[in-house]
Order: structure tokens, then sequence, then C-alpha cells
């Protein structure tokens, strides 16, 4: 009988070792083996008569990250394949072969530059939700490449859904959309596959105690991420505390035309544009209830549209509004579409001759902190819902992290046209703008505290 040094267990590992899609995630609980996977998953072709061809490259997000895989590497490495020699300088494999693996790290899409022209027929990526964003992830997919006929290529990554990066993995894979193994595209197609603690037996039988440890975590996200795998939580965002979708996130309902109807947006050309309508019940309770989202292809880029074909939709938007007897009052907008710095006409004005008027937006000094403060306060109090429908709003906002310099403002840097928009439309406050039409400024501003809504005139 041979001696079997390593086994891929029944289920997610042997699912992701036999997987033919281009792309493949292994993600799921902590413990489920999806890093010796992985390294078994450049494993399976040393030795098959690629040679030098067959090279690998495994990166984590900083360098100190690589000290566990490549302890895990050393572990099944030496003993699978003797005479495989690693360089603790250069941190590389080289297999008796020829073949080799190399543990390296990138953080943003500059560091794409350290490896431009490289070939790696096989791209490994551990713990995916480390990086903030897919920036140099989406880089290094340029070198999974060969130029030597017959080759294999695959791009393999691991993850579990808890990180600063858990919003673009779940949206790149469809994560909750569609159940694990659902295959998205076609030439080079990407998949997930589900990982559990349950499925590894060894680990279970070497420390029965360690389903318990994950129980008695105190943060209830990194308990619903590490012991299942659960993505629907929201680490470590700006709205953490109060962002709960059992009560903000509500069944879409006719709303009354007794009640204050006003729109919001946010600009955007390359990234995308975002505009809202919300409405206001007798209770100060305001809902994000209409939505009109500039979402490209790519996460976070837009649709390029000119400002005359987004004004038509929104008129589009609004042609049954007479009909149910809603008055858009006092509509907000970004107010760099007033700028006329380098432009014939603006932006603004460019939507006012297609039927489309604006106010600009309270952009005051703190205006963004003061803005952040009020959204927060009004989920507290469960004074701010979103209508199901609006989708965009529902998944970026409670992914927005803070930012790094102003703890006290959101990551600028993410997705947060429809935080802008709708932070334009809870302060329900306008600039003096030297406007785009000769109308006296509205006098019906609201100004949102916890015990409710009062005039400011």
């Amino acid at each position: 009988m041979s001696n079997i040094i390593w086994m891929p267990h029944p289920g997610s590992q042997n699912l992701f070792l036999s997987c033919p899609v281009y792309e493949t995630l292994i993600q799921g609980t902590r413990g489920g083996g999806k890093t010796d996977c992985l390294l078994m998953s450049f494993a399976k072709y040393v030795g098959r008569g690629f040679g030098p061809a067959w090279t690998g490259a495994l990166f984590r997000q900083t360098y100190p990250q690589l000290a566990d895989v490549v302890a895990k590497s050393k572990r099944w490495f030496y003993q699978i394949f003797p005479g495989a020699k690693f360089n603790e300088s250069d941190y590389v494999w080289t297999f008796p072969t020829g073949e080799r693996l190399f543990f390296r790290y990138g953080d943003k899409e500059d560091d794409y530059w350290n490896y431009h022209g490289h070939e790696y027929p096989w791209l490994g990526f551990e713990e995916l939700t480390n990086w903030k964003d897919d920036s140099f992830f989406s880089a290094m997919l340029s070198t999974c490449r060969s130029s030597i006929e017959g080759v294999p290529k695959m791009v393999r990554a691991t993850t579990n859904p808890f990180g600063k990066g858990h919003q673009w993995v779940k949206d790149r894979y469809e994560i909750g959309a569609h159940e694990p193994g659902y295959v998205i595209g076609q030439a080079k197609a990407r998949t997930q596959i589900f990982s559990s603690i349950f499925e590894n037996s060894h680990l279970l039988k070497a420390d029965p105690d360690y389903i318990q440890t994950l129980i008695d975590l105190k943060d209830p996200n990194r308990r619903k991420a590490w012991l299942y795998g659960d993505w629907d939580i929201h680490v470590g965002s700006f709205f953490e505390e109060v962002w709960d979708p059992k009560t903000c996130i509500v069944d879409p309902f006719e709303i009354p035309s007794s009640w204050e109807i006003w729109r919001s947006f946010d600009w955007g050309y390359s990234a995308p544009y975002a505009c809202y309508w919300l409405a206001m019940n007798p209770d100060g309770v305001i809902y994000v209830w209409k939505e009109l989202y500039g979402a490209g292809d790519t996460p976070g880029s837009g649709t390029k549209e000119d400002a005359r074909i987004v004004a038509r939709k929104i008129i589009a938007m609004e042609k049954s509004f007479d009909r149910f007897g809603y008055d858009v009052r006092l509509p907000l907008a970004d107010p760099s579409i007033f700028s006329k710095v380098g432009v014939e006409k603006t932006v603004a004005s460019i939507m006012w001759e297609e039927g489309v008027k604006w106010y600009p937006a309270w952009n005051a000094k703190g205006s963004r902190i003061n803005g952040a403060q009020t959204m927060i306060q009004m989920l507290a109090d469960g004074k701010l819902k979103f209508f199901k429908t609006c989708k965009h709003a529902i998944r970026t906002i409670p992914a927005l992290h803070p930012s790094e310099t102003i703890p006290d403002d959101v990551d600028t840097t993410e997705e947060d046209h429809a935080y802008d928009a709708i932070r334009y439309g809870v302060m329900r406050k306008r600039r003096s703008p030297d406007a785009i039409t000769t109308e006296e400024t509205p006098t019906n501003d609201f100004d949102y505290t916890s015990n409710g809504i009062s005039m400011r005139v």
C-alpha cells in the first residue's frame, strides 16, 4: 500500500482541485483547509512534463503574511517531492523537475510593475479579502500566461468573508446571488466553491475544542464569517454599528402624495452617477425609495453617459409623478456640477435645459462629517430606510470603511456615490449658489434631529 502524504477531503477540496474553470475561489469558514488546497493546486502539475514552464506565484498582501503559507508548504513539499529546495532569501520553491513556485506580496495597483512582463501560468492569492479593492488582483491577471504551448493556465484564490475587501470579492464571484459552483462568463470564466470546517475531519480530531473557540468569539461578524462562512456581514465598515438590514431595508410600497418628496444627486461620468428620490412620512422617517445609478461593467466604473442623457433618464423616472400627485421639492446635487471652471456650460445648466433643476447641496466646512453623523443617527433611530429595490445603495453604503486619515468620514476612494447622494438628501440643506435659475431659495429645508424633524426658515 502506498504511503499517502496528503489527500483532499471529500467536498470542497476535491471540487477545487478538479475544477476546470480558469479562475476559481475557495471560500468559507476558518479551518476548512483552504491554504493546503491552494498549495496542492500548484503541486498537482509538478512532475507532469511541463518542467520550468510550470511556474507559479502565490501572493499575500504583505511580506509578513507569507510566513504561514511558507510553513505549510514546507510541511508538505519536502515530503511529497524529495529533492525540492526552498530558497529562504528569495522565497521560491524549485522542484527536481524544474518547476518553480514563488511566494510574493503586493498591495496596490502600482505594485504590479514589480511583476510586469512575468509569466505565471499558475497565479494564486491567499486570503483575497485582505486586499482593500481589486486593483492589484486585476492587474496581476495579465501575468497569468505562458509562451509554451499546452501549459495549463489558471487563477486560484482562497478567502473567508472577513476582511476589508469583503464587498469586492463578494461582488466579483456573485456570492449569495448564485449557488457555489455557478460559472460566471465564458472564455476566462470564474466560479467559487464553499469550504466548511466540518469537512476537515483531521482538524476536528486533533483540536476538538476549535469549534467552541469560534462559537465564543465576541465579535458577531467574525463569528458569522469564521464559523459559518456568512457573507451577510460588513466588517469594520463605517456604518457597522447601525446598519441592520432587517430594520433599514423594507419592501416597496406606494408613497402617499401627502408626504414630502425630493431627490438628490451625485454626478459621475467615468465613475457612477447616483440619483435618489426620498420621501418623509409624518413621523420624520425618511425613505430612500427610487434609484437611478450609472454603474459600468467593472466595479466602481461609470457608464460615461453625458449630462443630457442622464437628465432624460431622470425625467423618465418621474414620468408618473403627476399622476400620483408627487411634487419634487428642493432637488439637491453635488456642488461640483455648478462649476464653470474650464467649461462653457456646467453640468447643472445642461441638465436644466433638459428640464431637470438642481440646487447645490450644502458643502460648507464640516459638512461631510456632519452629514455622516446625521446618517448614523438616523439609522440608529430607525429614521432612515431603504426600499429593497435601491440595490446599489444597499450594496455600497454598508460596505464603506472609515477614512484612514479622517476617521469620522468614509473612505472617499471607495464606491461612495450612493452615499454622497443620499447624504446630500438627508441633510436637506443648500448653499447659496451662483444658480442657473432666478427662483428664490426655498424656505422649507428640514434639519434632522434625534427627536424628529424641525422646520428651518
